[in-house]
């Protein structure tokens, strides 16, 4: 068991500290912000210590830390706050769900969080500050670049590389053989086939409403 010190005092600082006490070896002993949030003295029964001094008071040799944030300035304020708590000395934890799916399980970096329901097949390459939330596909050979957000639902054919500090969105869908460029904001259901130029933005259409009909006079016409 190794102790860690989470990076923040909200919802991402929930949820990692839900996830590591139900589902890994690891103590959560307290948490760092940024000094100017360090409002509170106490986050969910454990004490809140300012940035600026969390080395004196949980040194790096007795404690590892880990940073979830979202995907912020496409993923900058988390590679931030990565390289602020490495420069402090810290080496940062990973959460790994034990309910991904993988013979082989993928080679990952440092202060990634995988969540459930994670399908890896072989070869895979993850590299640091990595977020992918439930129930992603990950193809043979693919490789996603340090600082990636990736949703949930999310397909990545065989071959894929994701650049570094890209978000891909809800049931996006990367064909094999694709290269996406660092910086991408692929968006939900977004399917790319070719490879995307860096601080590229894919959308795709939002569904329309049929406004002439109700849901009953809807069910009705689809029967006749």
């Amino acid at each position: 068991m190794s102790k860690i010190i989470i990076f923040g005092n909200g919802r991402g600082a929930d949820v990692a500290t839900r996830y590591f006490g139900d589902d890994s070896p690891h103590e959560i002993v307290a948490y760092t912000v940024d000094d100017e949030y360090a409002d509170r003295k106490e986050f969910m029964g454990r004490p809140v210590i300012p940035f600026s001094w969390i080395e004196k008071e949980i040194p790096p040799e007795e404690s590892q830390m880990f940073v979830l944030l979202g995907f912020q300035r496409m993923n900058a304020l988390r590679a931030e706050k990565f390289a602020a708590a490495k420069a402090k000395g810290y080496s940062l934890a990973s959460y790994i769900s034990s309910r991904i799916l993988a013979l082989g399980k993928p080679q990952m970096g440092e202060n990634c969080f995988i969540l459930e329901g994670n399908v890896f097949n072989y070869d895979v390459v993850i590299g640091d500050n990595v977020v992918m939330w439930s129930s992603n596909h990950v193809g043979d050979l693919s490789v996603i670049e340090d600082h990636v957000f990736v949703s949930s639902h999310v397909v990545l054919s065989g071959e894929v590389r994701i650049g570094a500090y890209s978000f891909l969105g809800v049931n996006a869908t990367i064909s094999n053989h694709v290269y996406v460029g660092a910086r991408c904001y692929i968006g939900a259901n977004a399917l790319i086939a070719q490879d995307t130029p860096p601080d590229s933005v894919y959308m795709t259409k939002a569904t329309v409403r049929l406004e002439q009909i109700d849901s009953l006079r809807f069910l009705q016409v689809i029967k006749s």
